[in-house]
């Protein structure tokens, strides 16, 4: 199977031919890190000042599978900077209602965008209707685009957990990156497959962001 390019959140627990930005070759030395300073609008358009180290804004370069050391465009800049106030603002979720509730919205929220509009909502009950406001939840009609190929026992990007569940079963192990509840996970599977000499057995590791499917590689 084609390799996909994933999400550098489990890449570090992978071996082989994949980037990860925690290899020495990829650390910036001690004495060279840099600080960057961005300036991020609030939901009240205020401007304020966040400042990151060169690690930092590696480290998402690499979450979103961009190259940093080969440059970066304005628009991966941009995305980079999404990315990174939206790790912020998951660690202000200070209730276990508070990061359930967006636990349950995470798979459907499509891009960094929309997860910073409600992360930003300061109340529960905000976000809430922020939810029914931009009927999120009618979203999960969209799993019947999926329907044939689960039905074919295939996966594709942007699947939920339990249809990769309802087409490969249920996984051998389960890995988690970060806090559990923001579905961050890397499921094994182990399948035997018809090959020109017989049947083979494959490891297959698929990789979900927000609980939805960012890619998977066969090894």
């Amino acid at each position: 199977m084609k390799k996909i390019l994933i999400s550098i959140l489990f890449l570090s627990a992978c071996s082989h031919e994949i980037k990860t930005a925690d290899r020495e070759e990829l650390k910036p030395d001690a004495d060279k890190t840099k600080i960057a300073t961005e300036r991020i609008v609030d939901p009240n358009n205020q401007i304020k000042s966040s400042v990151a180290s060169d690690k930092d804004l590696e480290k998402y370069a690499y979450e979103l599978g961009f190259d940093p050391k080969a440059g970066l465009t304005n628009d991966e800049r941009s995305a980079v900077s999404e990315r990174r106030r939206v790790r912020e603002l998951e660690r202000t979720l200070d209730s276990e209602k508070d990061r359930r509730h967006y636990s349950k919205v995470l798979p459907l929220l499509q891009t960094d965008k929309e997860k910073i509009e409600y992360l930003s909502i300061d109340s529960i009950e905000g976000r809430q209707a922020w939810v029914n406001k931009n009927k999120i939840w009618s979203r999960v009609k969209s799993n019947k685009d999926f329907q044939e190929l689960v039905d074919t026992q295939d996966i594709a990007v942007g699947m939920t957990a339990d249809l990769v569940k309802k087409s490969w079963g249920d996984p051998e192990a389960v890995d988690h990156s970060g806090n559990e509840i923001y579905k961050n996970e890397r499921w094994k599977y182990t399948r035997d497959v018809p090959s020109p000499s017989g049947y083979k057995r494959e490891r297959r590791f698929v990789y979900f962001e927000g609980g939805r499917v960012v890619g998977w590689e066969t090894e």
